[in-house]
């Protein structure tokens, strides 16, 4: 199944997919997508980048000011 989500979109957690990557999740059949927290902290966004499983995305929320589960490591560029 193909996800709907796009480069861009904000889940209703406010975190915002910013890449989507080749690289394997650990979930079934998942990939690593790249989110970062919108969410406001101390003024400005919280703005933490961290990987999450293309399947989470609906749902997760940011490790660092929500409380969320930890990050997927984010794959170094080649």
């Amino acid at each position: 199944m193909l996800s709907k989500s796009k480069i861009g979109d904000v889940n209703r957690n406010n975190q915002r997919l910013t890449e989507k990557t080749e690289y394997t999740g650990n979930d079934h059949n998942q990939r690593i997508w790249i989110l970062e927290c919108l969410e406001p902290r101390d003024g400005e966004s919280c703005s933490y980048v961290y990987g999450a499983n293309g399947s989470d995305f609906f749902q997760r929320k940011c490790p660092v000011c929500q409380g969320g589960r930890p990050g997927l490591p984010i794959p170094a560029a080649n």
